[in-house]
């Protein structure tokens, strides 16, 4: 688990008993925290991963070598 999901679970677990509190409220919450978190440098940066896969080239049996 990421640290994002991490801190969203502690938040929703902490503050769940109050009525109506859903997990939309955790992250609402929890994104001031991250935030002020990351600002600071208690979060390490993590960079995306490229996500695109190559194209397949539509290969006949003819041109096959």
């Amino acid at each position: 688990m990421n640290e994002w999901a991490k801190l969203v679970q502690k938040t929703y677990n902490d503050n769940k008993h109050k009525a109506g509190y859903k997990l939309g409220n955790a992250m609402k919450d929890a994104k001031k925290v991250y935030k002020s978190l990351k600002n600071k440098g208690g979060i390490a940066k993590v960079e995306k991963k490229n996500n695109k896969t190559a194209k397949k080239r539509n290969v006949s049996g003819k041109n096959r070598k």
